[in-house]
């Protein structure tokens, strides 16, 4: 089998891409990443482990994504603490993507076969003062037909929180080795990434706002085939590393959300149309010890995909029985 680069979009320099998919609905709804959140939502922890020391112990996490074709993202997280300690948190995060035909040199149908990739995490988080600081631990392993790769990375965070209305955010992102790879040919680096981000709500206003800056550490973010008018201004550029979202807080039990990523809208819009490209809305409804969240991500004039999440607390449960 021999890899394929595209030069449509970024990111056939580099293995492991299925990191970069967006975990849980509430991040994808904010335009894609989030890692200034810090208010209990465990699902976050995926994106920063610094926001673990708002979560309660006992909080899981289950998340459905039928994403494109066949293809299926899980994620599931689950908190706890020792005795003695701060916070700890697990996790596991699997991409499916379903069955492909398996054929020879000349196109002749051999049969099929599947790809796969699969994250396991568990993080912890320490409190100084109003400053969280939080690590994870990752082990990764990709699987396409009878060829597998796995490699161990951690992503290290912190938060600072200014008042209860604004913090800010750092994350150092998948550092780490490749144990093994998929043949003695392959050459694919792990997507480490240093990501900055903020969250802040208005005193007096029911809405908060996030701006979360990814790939700092790329020197440029544009496709080689891009046309000039589209990469060539510097507004462009800046907007490419910057993901927007905003949080509509009606009540403790409901609120909407949307969001706009740039680099998205830019690489896969149409020369004549946006289509919609970039954009994503969402919603958290609460109902009882149950947290549910549905949103949509447009990737494309011909359509998107869907994120489905539920949390709760299982200590809640002990309470009622």
């Amino acid at each position: 089998m021999t890899p394929v680069v595209g030069l449509a979009q970024l990111g056939g320099e580099l293995g492991y891409q299925s990191l970069n998919v967006s975990s849980n609905p509430r991040s994808a709804a904010l335009g894609g990443s989030t890692i200034s959140l810090s208010d209990g939502d465990i699902s976050q922890f995926f994106m920063n482990p610094a926001t673990l020391d708002s979560v309660d112990a006992g909080s899981i996490f289950f998340h459905l994504n039928p994403y494109f074709a066949d293809a299926f993202v899980y994620s599931l997280a689950y908190s706890f603490n020792i005795k003695g300690t701060e916070n700890f948190a697990v996790g596991l995060q699997y991409l499916n993507f379903g069955s492909f035909d398996l054929t020879d040199e000349t196109g002749q149908k051999l049969g099929s076969f599947n790809a796969s990739d699969y994250v396991f995490f568990i993080g912890k988080v320490h409190q100084v003062g109003p400053i969280a600081l939080g690590g994870t631990l990752k082990f990764l392993n990709s699987t396409i037909d009878t060829y597998s790769s796995s490699a161990l990375t951690m992503d290290l965070g912190g938060v600072f929180r200014i008042n209860p209305n604004w913090s800010f955010a750092m994350v150092f992102e998948n550092m780490g080795v490749t144990l093994t790879d998929y043949s003695k040919d392959s050459d694919k680096s792990l997507p480490f990434d240093v990501r900055l981000g903020t969250s802040f709500k208005p005193r007096y206003m029911p809405v908060r706002f996030t701006f979360t800056s990814n790939s700092l550490i790329r020197t440029n973010l544009t496709a080689s085939n891009e046309d000039d008018d589209r990469s060539s201004e510097t507004i462009d550029k800046v907007l490419r590393r910057i993901n927007f979202g905003t949080e509509f807080l009606l009540s403790k039990n409901f609120q909407l959300l949307a969001g706009y990523n740039h680099k998205r809208k830019q690489e896969l819009r149409l020369d004549e149309t946006g289509g919609g490209a970039g954009f994503s809305y969402g919603f958290m409804l609460k109902i009882k010890q149950f947290q549910m969240r549905f949103s949509r991500a447009v990737y494309h004039a011909a359509g998107g995909t869907s994120f489905i999440s539920i949390q709760t607390n299982l200590k809640d449960f002990k309470k009622i029985l």
